[in-house]
């Protein structure tokens, strides 16, 4: 009957969104905001430190520069998935990838009081001395 047809759609509807929910909250998705973002173990401070004594100026460009690259600071802390989302040159954004790629394990970020997987942006400044 059509009743019927409608009641099971609506039931299915429902068995979605239900699916749908608790694949959001899944500990496979990515954040763009939690509680307690990730971070550098130091601070700001010690990540800019980091980039400024881990690149290297590529030669074969005359200019300057920020790039910035996005990536992922899973569970455990690890980057992954790094991109770069603000370009300059080639060469700048090879280094950049470099760099964020080489980092160290961050202090993953918290959701409920759970690691989570969280998206971050940093930019890398490419300045002539």
């Amino acid at each position: 009957s059509v009743d019927e047809n409608i009641s099971n759609l609506n039931s299915n509807q429902t068995n979605k969104k239900t699916a749908r929910n608790e694949k959001k909250d899944s500990d496979e998705n990515i954040y763009d905001l939690v509680e307690q973002m990730p971070s550098f173990r130091g601070g700001t401070v010690a990540l800019m430190s980091y980039i400024s004594k881990t690149l290297k100026f590529p030669d074969e460009v005359c200019g300057q520069g920020r790039v910035i690259v996005e990536f992922v600071v899973e569970k455990d802390g690890r980057i992954t998935n790094a991109i770069v989302i603000r370009s300059v040159d080639p060469a700048f954004d090879r280094e950049a990838l470099r760099i964020i790629n080489s980092m160290p394990k961050w202090i993953p970020g918290k959701k409920n009081g759970r690691n989570v997987r969280v998206r971050f942006n940093v930019p890398v400044q490419f300045k002539l001395q």
